[in-house]
C-alpha cells in the first residue's frame, strides 16, 4: 500500500458512524477517507475523523423488491473508484429500480456526473464488484443475486468519465456472473474479468478468465477442462478476480480451491501454464500480490503462494484468516467475517496482532490502507487505525 511504514504497528484511533452497512471498500486519498453505504450515501472524512461532506444519492432498494438476494437494502455495494478529481459510485435506487453512476466532486461531494448504467433485467442483476477507472472510462461489472434467481448474465457496462458514450459487454452464457468483490483487473492496456457458473448448455465463457479490450470486445480467454461440472456443482471459477502476476501472467482461483497460473495469451480451454490445489475448500474474497508472493484467502485461511517461473508453491499458511488481505510494509492485514482484524508477518505468516473491530456484517469485509492510516468497516461504522 502506498506510503505505508516498513514496520506497521496497529493502534486503534477512533470510530466513524455511518448510515448503513458498508460492503464497498473504503477509499483513502488526499488526506481523506471516503465511505459508501448500502443506504446510497457517500461520506468524506479527514484522516483525523472530521466530516468534510456527506451526499445521499437516493433511497436504496428494499430486499423485498428483489426476487432473491442477501443484502437488504441494496444501495452502493461495489467499491467506488476515484478518477479525474471525482469519486465514481454506482447507486441502486428504489425509484425506478435503476443503477446510476454518480461522479461526485472530491472537493465538496456535489454531483458532476449522473448516468444510467443498467444491464437488462436489472432486478435480477447485482453490481457487486469494484468499479475500474482507466483511459478516461469507468467500467462497472454485474452478476446475479445470492440465490441465482431470474435470468441474468455477466455484464460490464462502461461510460466515459464525463458520463457519455455507454458501451457494454454481455457474456454469452446465461448466469456466468462477473461478481468477484475486487471486480476487474488491468494488464497490458486491457481488462481481465472472471466469470462464475453458467446455465446448462454449450460453452459460453462461463467459469472463465476473459481478456477484454477497452472498448469491451473479447480478445482471449481461459477455462478449465471441467467447466461444465463446475457449473453443475455451483463451483464458481470466478469467486475471485483475475490477479496479474510476474512476467505478464495471470493467477486465478475459485470455489474449488485450485490455483491456476495462466500465460498472457490465456490459451483457451485447459491451456493453463500450471495448476494445483491450494486448499480443500472455497477461495472467496480477493487476493493480493507483491512479487513473488500472492496472498490468497482459501478455506477460511490465508495462503502465501510463491509464484515462480514455471508454477507456484505454498510458502506459508495461517488459519486465523481473513477474506480480503492487503499488504502494507512488512505485514499482511485481513479482516474476518466475525470482525477480527489480523496482522501477519509477510515473510512467514506469523500472527503479529489480532484486534476486534466489531461484529462482522458482510461476506467479504474489505480493508483500506494508505500511508499511516488503515480503515476497517464494521456494522454501521468504520474503524480507523494508525500504522
Amino acid at each position: 500500500m502506498p506510503g505505508a511504514p516498513s514496520n506497521p504497528s496497529l493502534h486503534k484511533r477512533f470510530e466513524l458512524p455511518v448510515d448503513g452497512e458498508v460492503y464497498a471498500e473504503p477509499l483513502i486519498a488526499g488526506g481523506r477517507i471516503y465511505v459508501a453505504t448500502e443506504n446510497d450515501t457517500v461520506y468524506a472524512f479527514t484522516t483525523g475523523g472530521q466530516l468534510v461532506w456527506k451526499r445521499h444519492l437516493g433511497s436504496p432498494v428494499p430486499g423485498g423488491d428483489l426476487p432473491c438476494g442477501n443484502i437488504d437494502p441494496s444501495g452502493i455495494t461495489g467499491t467506488p473508484v476515484i478518477a479525474g478529481g471525482r469519486l465514481f459510485a454506482v447507486a441502486f435506487l428504489h425509484s425506478g429500480h435503476k443503477h446510476v453512476l454518480f461522479g461526485l466532486r472530491l472537493s465538496d461531494g456535489t454531483v458532476a456526473v449522473h448516468g444510467r448504467v443498467d444491464p437488462p433485467n436489472r432486478l435480477a442483476q447485482q453490481e457487486r464488484g469494484a468499479l475500474l477507472a482507466t483511459h478516461g472510462r469507468i467500467y462497472v461489472p454485474y452478476g446475479g443475486l445470492y440465490g441465482d434467481c431470474g435470468t441474468y448474465h455477466g455484464y460490464v457496462i462502461s461510460r466515459t468519465e464525463s458520463g457519455g458514450s455507454k458501451i457494454s459487454y454481455k457474456n454469452p452464457a446465461t448466469e456466468a456472473s462477473i461478481w468477484a468483490p475486487a471486480g476487474m483487473s488491468t494488464q497490458s492496456g486491457t481488462l481481465l474479468v472472471s466469470t462464475g457458473n453458467g446455465g446448462a448448455g454449450s460453452f459460453g465463457y462461463q467459469n472463465s478468465v476473459i481478456r477484454l479490450s477497452r472498448d469491451l470486445h473479447r480478445l482471449a480467454y481461459w477455462a478449465p477442462t471441467n467447466w461444465a461440472s463446475l457449473s453443475a456443482g455451483d463451483v464458481d471459477e470466478g469467486s475471485l478476480a483475475p490477479l496479474p502476476v510476474s512476467h505478464g501472467r495471470v493467477f486465478q482461483i475459485g470455489k474449488n480451491g485450485v490455483g491456476e497460473l495462466l500465460n498472457h495469451d490465456l490459451g483457451g480451454v485447459g491451456k493453463e501454464q500450471f495448476g494445483g490445489p491450494v486448499c480443500g475448500s472455497e477461495a472467496l474474497g480477493a487476493d493480493a500480490f507483491r512479487a513473488p508472493i500472492a496472498i490468497v484467502p482459501c478455506g477460511g485461511s490465508l495462503y502465501a503462494l510463491h509464484i515462480g517461473a514455471k508454477g507456484f508453491h505454498v510458502a506459508w499458511q495461517n488459519s486465523a484468516g481473513g477474506s480480503v488481505p492487503i499488504i502494507a510494509g512488512n505485514s499482511v492485514f485481513a479482516l474476518t467475517k466475525d470482525g477480527t482484524l489480523n496482522q501477519f508477518r509477510f515473510s512467514d505468516g506469523h500472527l503479529l496482532k489480532s484486534t476486534t473491530v466489531g461484529s462482522g456484517s458482510t461476506s467479504f469485509p474489505p480493508l483500506a490502507a494508505a500511508g499511516k492510516t488503515l480503515v476497517a468497516p464494521s456494522e454501521g461504522k468504520v474503524v480507523v487505525f494508525s500504522l
